[in-house]
Protein backbone atom coordinates (compact mmCIF):
# COMPACT_ATOMS: atom_id res chain seq x y z
CA UNK A 1 0.00 0.00 0.00
CA UNK A 2 2.83 2.40 0.82
CA UNK A 3 4.52 1.69 -2.52
CA UNK A 4 1.24 2.40 -4.30
CA UNK A 5 0.76 5.57 -2.28
CA UNK A 6 4.23 6.95 -3.05
CA UNK A 7 3.93 6.02 -6.71
CA UNK A 8 0.54 7.65 -7.11
CA UNK A 9 1.70 10.77 -5.30
CA UNK A 10 4.70 11.06 -7.62
CA UNK A 11 2.51 10.71 -10.70
CA UNK A 12 -0.20 13.03 -9.42
CA UNK A 13 1.98 15.87 -8.26
CA UNK A 14 4.68 15.67 -10.90
CA UNK A 15 5.15 18.55 -13.31
CA UNK A 16 7.42 19.74 -16.10
CA UNK A 17 8.07 23.46 -16.33
CA UNK A 18 10.72 24.68 -18.73
CA UNK A 19 9.77 28.35 -18.94
CA UNK A 20 11.80 30.91 -17.01
CA UNK A 21 9.93 31.99 -13.83
CA UNK A 22 8.58 35.56 -14.04
CA UNK A 23 10.42 38.35 -12.26
CA UNK A 24 7.67 38.72 -9.66
CA UNK A 25 7.95 35.07 -8.58
CA UNK A 26 8.01 34.69 -4.81
CA UNK A 27 10.87 32.46 -3.58
CA UNK A 28 8.71 30.62 -1.05
CA UNK A 29 5.11 31.22 -2.16
CA UNK A 30 4.38 33.75 0.53
CA UNK A 31 5.84 31.43 3.17
CA UNK A 32 3.53 28.51 2.31
CA UNK A 33 6.25 26.51 0.57
CA UNK A 34 9.65 27.13 2.22
CA UNK A 35 12.57 25.83 0.17
CA UNK A 36 15.66 26.77 2.14
CA UNK A 37 18.33 24.10 1.74
CA UNK A 38 18.30 21.44 4.52
CA UNK A 39 14.71 22.21 5.52
CA UNK A 40 13.21 18.88 6.60
CA UNK A 41 9.70 17.56 7.16
CA UNK A 42 9.03 14.24 8.92
CA UNK A 43 5.65 12.57 8.47
CA UNK A 44 4.06 9.46 9.91
CA UNK A 45 1.84 7.23 7.78
CA UNK A 46 0.59 4.00 9.31
CA UNK A 47 3.72 2.36 10.77
CA UNK A 48 6.24 4.08 8.51
CA UNK A 49 8.19 7.31 8.61
CA UNK A 50 8.47 9.52 5.53
CA UNK A 51 11.02 12.32 5.39
CA UNK A 52 11.13 15.15 2.88
CA UNK A 53 14.37 17.14 2.65
CA UNK A 54 15.43 20.14 0.56
CA UNK A 55 18.81 18.99 -0.74
CA UNK A 56 19.92 21.83 -3.01
CA UNK A 57 19.44 22.97 -6.60
CA UNK A 58 19.64 21.24 -9.95
CA UNK A 59 19.66 22.32 -13.58
CA UNK A 60 16.84 21.35 -15.91
CA UNK A 61 17.55 22.70 -19.36
CA UNK A 62 18.74 26.28 -18.99
CA UNK A 63 17.00 26.84 -15.68
CA UNK A 64 17.84 26.03 -12.06
CA UNK A 65 15.31 24.55 -9.65
CA UNK A 66 15.12 23.41 -6.04
CA UNK A 67 15.68 19.70 -5.44
CA UNK A 68 13.67 17.86 -2.79
CA UNK A 69 14.23 14.21 -1.81
CA UNK A 70 11.60 11.92 -0.30
CA UNK A 71 12.84 9.14 1.99
CA UNK A 72 10.88 6.17 3.32
CA UNK A 73 12.48 4.55 6.37
CA UNK A 74 15.73 6.36 5.59
CA UNK A 75 15.93 5.37 1.91
CA UNK A 76 15.47 7.84 -0.96
CA UNK A 77 12.45 6.74 -3.00
CA UNK A 78 11.93 9.86 -5.11
CA UNK A 79 13.54 13.17 -6.04
CA UNK A 80 11.62 16.15 -7.38
CA UNK A 81 12.51 19.59 -8.67
CA UNK A 82 10.31 22.49 -7.63
CA UNK A 83 9.67 25.94 -9.06
CA UNK A 84 7.80 28.77 -7.35
CA UNK A 85 6.30 31.08 -9.96
CA UNK A 86 4.21 34.21 -9.71
CA UNK A 87 0.99 32.17 -9.80
CA UNK A 88 1.91 29.25 -7.56
CA UNK A 89 4.04 26.20 -6.83
CA UNK A 90 4.92 23.56 -9.43
CA UNK A 91 6.84 20.31 -9.38
CA UNK A 92 9.09 20.49 -12.43
CA UNK A 93 10.49 16.95 -12.48
CA UNK A 94 9.72 13.60 -10.87
CA UNK A 95 12.53 11.09 -11.21
CA UNK A 96 13.21 10.82 -14.96
CA UNK A 97 9.60 10.89 -16.15
CA UNK A 98 8.61 13.59 -18.60
CA UNK A 99 5.40 15.37 -17.60
CA UNK A 100 3.53 17.57 -20.04
CA UNK A 101 1.95 20.02 -19.35
CA UNK A 102 2.94 21.07 -15.80
CA UNK A 103 0.80 20.39 -12.73
CA UNK A 104 0.32 23.18 -10.19
CA UNK A 105 -0.07 22.00 -6.57
CA UNK A 106 -0.71 25.37 -4.88
CA UNK A 107 -2.07 28.61 -6.24
CA UNK A 108 -0.62 31.87 -4.90
CA UNK A 109 -2.35 33.89 -3.66
CA UNK A 110 -4.82 31.25 -2.48
CA UNK A 111 -8.48 32.18 -2.12
CA UNK A 112 -11.31 29.90 -1.04
CA UNK A 113 -13.16 28.63 -4.10
CA UNK A 114 -10.27 29.07 -6.54
CA UNK A 115 -9.87 26.06 -8.85
CA UNK A 116 -7.62 24.98 -11.71
CA UNK A 117 -7.80 22.05 -14.09
CA UNK A 118 -5.00 19.59 -14.72
CA UNK A 119 -4.55 17.37 -17.74
CA UNK A 120 -1.07 15.92 -18.02
CA UNK A 121 0.84 12.88 -19.09
CA UNK A 122 3.54 11.44 -16.84
CA UNK A 123 5.52 9.10 -19.01
CA UNK A 124 2.73 6.95 -20.46
CA UNK A 125 0.27 7.62 -17.63
CA UNK A 126 -2.53 10.17 -17.83
CA UNK A 127 -3.42 12.49 -14.96
CA UNK A 128 -6.48 14.72 -15.09
CA UNK A 129 -8.99 16.48 -12.90
CA UNK A 130 -9.41 19.67 -10.91
CA UNK A 131 -7.67 21.10 -7.84
CA UNK A 132 -9.63 23.47 -5.62
CA UNK A 133 -8.87 25.68 -2.63
CA UNK A 134 -11.48 24.25 -0.26
CA UNK A 135 -10.48 26.54 2.60
CA UNK A 136 -7.99 29.37 2.94
CA UNK A 137 -8.24 29.65 6.74
CA UNK A 138 -8.78 26.08 7.92
CA UNK A 139 -8.18 25.49 11.63
CA UNK A 140 -5.74 22.61 12.19
CA UNK A 141 -3.51 21.18 14.93
CA UNK A 142 0.16 21.04 13.93
CA UNK A 143 2.74 19.63 16.35
CA UNK A 144 0.27 20.14 19.23
CA UNK A 145 -0.30 23.79 18.33
CA UNK A 146 -3.24 25.55 16.71
CA UNK A 147 -2.59 26.74 13.17
CA UNK A 148 -4.40 28.12 10.14
CA UNK A 149 -4.01 26.29 6.85
CA UNK A 150 -4.80 26.50 3.17
CA UNK A 151 -6.58 23.28 2.19
CA UNK A 152 -6.18 22.21 -1.44
CA UNK A 153 -8.21 19.26 -2.69
CA UNK A 154 -8.21 17.25 -5.87
CA UNK A 155 -11.39 15.15 -5.70
CA UNK A 156 -11.86 12.06 -7.87
CA UNK A 157 -8.81 12.72 -10.01
CA UNK A 158 -7.97 10.28 -12.78
CA UNK A 159 -4.46 8.94 -12.13
CA UNK A 160 -3.51 6.32 -14.72
CA UNK A 161 -7.12 5.18 -14.86
CA UNK A 162 -7.47 5.02 -11.07
CA UNK A 163 -9.82 7.31 -9.13
CA UNK A 164 -7.72 9.21 -6.62
CA UNK A 165 -8.51 12.02 -4.17
CA UNK A 166 -5.73 14.07 -2.62
CA UNK A 167 -5.92 16.76 0.07
CA UNK A 168 -2.99 18.96 1.13
CA UNK A 169 -2.82 21.35 4.08
CA UNK A 170 -0.31 24.23 3.74
CA UNK A 171 0.66 26.31 6.79
CA UNK A 172 2.60 29.55 6.55
CA UNK A 173 6.34 29.17 7.23
CA UNK A 174 5.97 25.38 7.42
CA UNK A 175 4.70 24.23 4.04
CA UNK A 176 2.73 20.97 3.75
CA UNK A 177 1.81 19.80 7.26
CA UNK A 178 -0.67 17.10 6.32
CA UNK A 179 -1.55 15.03 3.24
CA UNK A 180 -4.42 12.66 2.60
CA UNK A 181 -4.55 10.24 -0.33
CA UNK A 182 -7.53 8.08 -1.19
CA UNK A 183 -6.75 5.59 -3.96
CA UNK A 184 -9.98 3.85 -4.92
CA UNK A 185 -11.27 2.87 -1.46
CA UNK A 186 -7.93 2.81 0.40
CA UNK A 187 -6.98 6.00 2.24
CA UNK A 188 -3.69 7.00 3.85
CA UNK A 189 -2.94 10.13 5.86
CA UNK A 190 0.51 11.63 6.36
CA UNK A 191 0.75 13.74 9.53
CA UNK A 192 3.69 16.01 10.28
CA UNK A 193 5.57 14.86 13.36
CA UNK A 194 8.66 17.06 13.07
CA UNK A 195 9.69 20.19 11.17
CA UNK A 196 13.32 21.30 11.03
CA UNK A 197 14.76 24.43 9.48
CA UNK A 198 18.46 25.32 9.11
CA UNK A 199 19.96 28.34 10.89
CA UNK A 200 18.42 31.52 9.56
CA UNK A 201 14.92 30.12 9.27
CA UNK A 202 12.89 29.46 6.14
CA UNK A 203 13.74 30.94 2.78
Amino acid sequence: MTRLLVGAAAVLLGGSLLAQPPKDAAPNAGGYFPLKQKTKWTYKVQDQTIEVVVTGTEKAGADEYTKVDTLVNGKVVASELYSVRGDGVYRVKVKDDKVDPPVKILQIPAKKGDAWDIKSKVGTQDVSGTFKVKEDKEKIKVLDKDAEAILVEGADLNVAGTKTTVRMWFVKDMGIVKLSYKIQEAESVLDLTKFEVPPGGTN
